[in-house]
């Protein structure tokens, strides 16, 4: 299989986060689209970390760029997310293929950054979207286990 060129973000790599790393990823790549993928979003230490949650009906939003360079820009995203070979594992995040639903309609298959850690204790973003439109300000709220 033919690894994408594309990569979906979902937290400080979009570009209302307005980051360092979310400026590099736009002139890294072109914006594809909004999206969303399967999965749990929670909040961690300032950021959000995603797990993939295949026949739920629990969404990530985000989006997707279309990389200029895939080796090159990966291989810098890696070290920003902790997960080049030159970090210890075990490593927080995990860089894996998902698929994501354009909002324009149609499916690409794109990277992303999954979190790899424990949930257990940490605090669901409800419901899935870390950035409010125009906003760099999180939006969540805590969620009880097994609620």
């Amino acid at each position: 299989m033919l690894e994408p060129p594309y990569l979906f973000v979902y937290g400080t790599l979009r570009a209302s986060a307005g980051t360092e790393w979310s400026r590099f990823l736009t002139a890294a790549s072109r914006f594809v689209g909004s999206g969303r993928t399967r999965g749990e979003l929670f909040h961690l230490d300032g950021y959000p970390g995603t797990t993939v949650r295949a026949g739920d009906d629990a969404w990530v939003s985000g989006e997707v760029y279309l990389l200029n360079d895939p080796v090159s820009a990966l291989s810098r995203l890696n070290e920003y997310e902790g997960c080049s070979p030159s970090d210890p594992p075990p490593h927080e995040f995990e860089r894996q293929v998902v698929t994501v639903l354009l909002d324009a309609g149609g499916t690409v298959q794109a990277w992303a950054y999954i979190y790899s850690l424990e949930t257990a204790g940490k605090a669901r973003i409800v419901p899935g979207d870390y950035l409010r439109p125009g906003s760099a300000a999180p939006v969540w709220r805590a969620e009880t286990p097994n609620s």
